[in-house]
């Protein structure tokens, strides 16, 4: 128990890049991803039965979890503060309170659950009025919580890129951020460009698209970057339907819709060949090497 106590410390303390954790998830087989904007935009709906709650107590387990932004203990801070808004930018989900906000970060094993009763790592609990409990669970306490009375004090907020399914990312603006000269899949999922979008929903917009992840943004004619435009629309709309439907429990990870992505091995639902795993910028991105023009093996 010693040992790994010691290890989960270590892997907390230093595995802050994404390739980092998931070269230790997958060494020890585990597969929980981070939540994007698909999972998190079900997940404030579900959230906003509490509005109009307000918080009677917080319990932290946990307390590196926490960034205070403002002066005061989070006790003291969250105490008699409701509910009045709860909404998603980018991967942050935030509850807008009467004089603060509190922000979620989850990363990769970080979920909020509605639930009576303790359950394990949970590193937060948060009780309401109603007799309502929402418990922050990290098993790998990277997650990360904050107290701020402006947004643009956390850190990486500020600098979030256009929401993709919102009015401002247009055809003409996606173009725009396409005359770069990085793969592909690192400008879709680079949040200063567009907000939300992962390594997992990347895997599924390129496959959609057909289209090699490791091609240079800036090489795509006019024709592929329409399609890539429309499979971002469709992609993401199809997940938020798709969870929605089946999503019972808020710590839920429903992913077993998708097509590429986490399925090593299996056959492509369209030709099926065998899907493959590759990286692209030390990210891992799966691919169907025949859908999406890849030689193989690399």
């Amino acid at each position: 128990m010693a040992g790994l106590c010691l290890e989960l410390f270590s892997i907390n303390r230093y595995c802050r890049d994404n390739h980092a954790i998931e070269q230790y998830l997958k060494r020890e087989k585990r597969t929980r991803c981070m939540p994007e904007l698909p999972d998190l935009e079900v997940l404030q709906d579900r959230l906003h039965v509490l509005c109009g709650d307000s918080i009677t107590s917080v319990e932290i387990l946990f307390p590196l979890t926490f960034r205070v932004l403002v002066k005061g203990e989070p006790e003291e801070v969250l105490s008699s503060q409701e509910v009045h808004q709860v909404y998603r930018r980018g991967k942050f989900l935030i509850f807008e309170l009467d004089t603060v906000y509190l922000m979620f970060n989850m990363m990769i094993t970080g979920r909020l659950q509605l639930v009576s009763g303790r359950k394990g790592n949970a590193v937060i609990v948060f009780t309401f009025a109603s007799g309502r409990e929402l418990q922050f669970i990290d098993f790998k306490k990277m997650g990360k919580t904050y107290i701020t009375d402006a947004l643009e004090k956390v850190p990486q907020y500020a600098t979030l890129g256009v929401e993709p399914l919102s009015d401002q990312f247009t055809l003409q603006y996606f173009s725009d951020v396409l005359k770069d000269s990085r793969e592909i899949k690192i400008v879709l999922t680079d949040q200063k460009v567009i907000a939300g979008i992962g390594n997992a929903y990347s895997d599924e917009i390129l496959f959609d698209a057909r289209l090699n992840p490791k091609r240079k943004a800036d090489s795509l004619g006019n024709e592929e970057i329409s399609e890539l435009y429309h499979s971002i629309h469709y992609v993401l709309e199809r997940a938020i339907d798709r969870i929605q439907e089946r999503l019972e429990d808020t710590s839920d990870e429903i992913r077993d819709f998708l097509w590429v992505h986490g399925k090593k091995g299996e056959p492509c639902p369209v030709c099926g060949s065998v899907i493959r795993e590759i990286e692209v910028a030390k990210r891992m991105t799966h691919v169907c090497p025949q859908c999406q023009n890849l030689p193989f093996p690399l």
